[in-house]
């Protein structure tokens, strides 16, 4: 289990939120039996603008760091991930194509959040550690997606931050995501959806 140290260590790295959210509600809550296992589960979605970019928060049921790390100490891939979709223009002709059933349909970007565990490096003075990467796709209807935009906590704080159970990513203002825009989020086998407000 994590020691008082180590938790007092990571919240001072942490550092201050990007974006002071107040009472702002969630955009989108997922409901219902928390599931089980090892991977973290998004339990609700924050979006607002911000400067002319967007800001999301995903809240998890874990905090992140433990999510991302053993009990050890070391970083492990592949227990943390959240992919939200993104309609911009709200019209479901456009954009992924999915079947009209497919909340998805219509989406023309796609936000993914995962965690890459990148091994020690004595050379370099690098310890092993976990990287939460933040990738933005393009969509289209043929399902190709083309890469966007790219940041991790360890490169852009300004952009990507994690604290508790919260994981906070500021896109670009160039994603130019609109208020009124559709956001889905991919809760296991559920799509749920909510508007930016």
């Amino acid at each position: 289990m994590w020691t008082l140290a180590a938790l007092a260590l990571l919240a001072a790295a942490e550092g201050p939120p990007l974006f002071y959210w107040g009472g702002r509600a969630a955009v989108i809550v997922v409901e219902g039996p928390a599931a089980t296992g090892t991977e973290a589960q998004v339990q609700e979605v924050h979006a607002a603008l911000d400067k002319g970019s967007l800001v999301v928060r995903f809240t998890f049921d874990r905090s992140v760091r433990e999510a991302t790390y053993l009990p050890d100490g070391a970083p492990v891939s592949g227990r943390l991930r959240a992919n939200l979709y993104l309609d911009r223009d709200g019209d479901r002709s456009t954009g992924l194509e999915e079947g009209p059933a497919d909340l998805r349909t219509g989406a023309d970007l796609r936000l993914e959040v995962r965690v890459v565990a990148v091994g020690e490096d004595p050379e370099e003075k690098v310890k092993a550690q976990a990287v939460l990467l933040v990738t933005l796709f393009e969509l289209g209807k043929d399902a190709r997606r083309r890469t966007i935009w790219r940041a991790d906590d360890a490169q852009n704080p300004r952009e990507v931050r994690a604290q508790g159970e919260w994981l906070e990513v500021r896109l670009p203002a160039s994603a130019a995501v609109p208020a009124g825009a559709r956001l889905v989020l991919l809760a296991g086998d559920r799509a749920l959806d909510g508007r930016l407000r």
